[in-house]
């Protein structure tokens, strides 16, 4: 267990340097992101949607390309539709699970 933490430690502190590292349209929008995505979800998978974010962002700098070309005209709308297809269940799922059984 504490070897596992430990690694995922490591995979978390050169994840934030390559946040760091990206330019800042991009870094600005990677931590707004994160920051929305970690109020639906937790754990080892949104760490990975968070990564593979980062890679298409990575990418997408080096190509020359704007955030805008990426996220779109709203980065909410782009967020979401990361968040839909997120493999666990998500806090506004669950919530929203709760509603539509209120009725039932």
């Amino acid at each position: 267990m504490f070897k596992k933490m430990m690694q995922e430690k490591r995979e978390y502190r050169a994840y934030r340097k390559r946040v760091n590292e990206l330019p800042e349209e991009f870094r600005i929008a990677m931590v707004s992101i994160e920051e929305y995505m970690w109020n639906f979800a937790k754990g080892s998978g949104m760490f990975a949607l968070l990564k593979n974010i980062l890679e298409m962002f990575e990418s997408s700098a080096s190509d020359g390309l704007s955030v805008r070309d990426v996220v779109g005209s709203d980065i909410a709308e782009f967020a979401d539709s990361l968040l839909a297809e997120f493999p666990e269940e998500t806090w506004i799922d669950k919530m929203r699970k709760k509603l539509r059984d209120s009725i039932e």
